[in-house]
């Protein structure tokens, strides 16, 4: 890995150019999350956290956009709003499109109704909120929508708001920490206030989880900051490592029902900080990073967005193709994946590829290597921590 220094401000490229570099650690813990997703959706729910899985993705896309766009800012003195969206839009919405049409396509082919607020709300960015008050409307189209919509909501808010928190430095962190505590304030109120609703609403809604995308974006501001090389050596050091993966696994071992819908999500946010950190940008734990950027991380990481939409699709088909319990239920869950990582293949190639060269011109750090679908490990690496 090579650490690159930020180039020198008075050589202003085009607006809205991100930079090709990448921060090494973030697709494998992309390949972690999605892991954790499809163990836990092939039957191993009671044992292994799902849920967890997806505040990973959460932390880690706060962490890498916030860590982009203050590069850009950087090199160009400003944020381009545009092309920020016009990239998050070519990144998300064909693929998604693509699934809607057909596992929409299939579910009606099978004789199932579908429904037409199901599908304008899932294309709308809107699956949380239906898949709390309706669920039935999203029958057919997965239920694992409601983190896209959690996500589109913060990168629809975020370039805006950011540039007003840098304008004043110092309260930029404060203020992003005042919204997560916010964030808990709901979630509790809601459980008092509202408990037949309160588990699906406190894991689903924008205002509940988003303190998750929040806390990375803390992070990578922290991590950007005049005093960050300092930061990042104290919250990595390995006690408070190793205390962070101890709150991990306690938030999880805990089974009050209050606690699971509220502090849980706090604490487990909170321990990502450090982890997250020393699997990235920390000048050490060569041996994590090296685990994150193995090869097989890097291709389950490349395919992550891909296997979060299809994998319920393949885990269901190898339900259909090997029929059964005991062992025949074990048989269709290693049928599922290899499905499902044959429909995430074949969606990074046909859908998620061909939009590279149009993602690039608005600015995305997607490189030539990838378009190619050579190793992006050989990129040049974004590591502030290491220089």
């Amino acid at each position: 890995m090579i650490a690159t220094r930020i180039p020198d401000r008075r050589a202003i490229p085009l607006a809205g150019r991100e930079t090709s570099l990448r921060i090494p650690g973030l697709d494998g813990f992309r390949a972690v999350s999605i892991l954790l997703v499809m163990a836990s959706h092939s039957g191993l729910q009671g044992v292994i956290p799902g849920v967890f899985g997806v505040t990973i993705f959460f932390f880690v896309s706060g962490f890498l956009i916030t860590s982009l766009l203050l590069e850009e800012r950087a090199r160009t003195g400003g944020i381009a709003i545009w092309p920020f969206y016009m990239r998050r839009f070519l990144r998300l919405y064909p693929p998604l499109v693509v699934f809607i049409a057909i596992s929409g396509g299939v579910w009606l082919a099978a004789g199932n109704a579908l429904h037409p607020l199901g599908v304008l709300g899932a294309l709308a960015y809107l699956a949380n909120y239906l898949s709390i008050f309706h669920r039935e409307l999203m029958a057919g189209l997965g239920g694992q929508l409601w983190s896209l919509a959690v996500e589109e909501h913060f990168y629809l808010v975020y370039p805006l708001l950011l540039p007003l928190l840098l304008a004043r430095r110092a309260l930029a962190v404060p203020a992003l920490l005042a919204l997560c505590a916010l964030s808990l304030v709901v979630r509790i109120v809601v459980c008092l206030a509202y408990p037949e609703i309160a588990t699906a609403y406190t894991g689903m809604a924008t205002e509940c989880r988003i303190d998750a995308i929040l806390f990375g974006a803390v992070t990578a501001l922290a991590w950007r900051s005049p005093q960050g090389a300092r930061l990042v050596a104290a919250a990595t050091r390995p006690a408070i490592v190793v205390a962070a993966l101890c709150a991990i696994l306690a938030s999880l071992l805990i089974r009050d029902e209050l606690f699971r819908n509220t502090l849980r999500y706090t604490i487990q946010e909170i321990a990502l900080v450090p982890l997250v950190l020393a699997g990235s940008v920390s000048p050490g734990w060569n041996g994590l990073k090296a685990l994150l950027e193995s090869p097989v991380a890097l291709c389950i990481g490349r395919l992550s967005y891909a296997l979060y939409l299809w994998h319920l699709a393949g885990l269901t088909a190898g339900e259909a193709l090997v029929p059964g319990h005991g062992w025949h239920f074990a048989a269709a869950m290693s049928v599922g994946w290899l499905l499902s990582f044959g429909f995430a293949e074949l969606s990074y190639r046909f859908v998620e590829r061909p939009f590279f060269a149009l993602r690039r011109r608005f600015g995305s750090h997607v490189t030539a290597q990838e378009d190619r679908g050579a190793d992006p490990a050989s990129e040049p690496v974004l590591n502030r921590g290491a220089v």
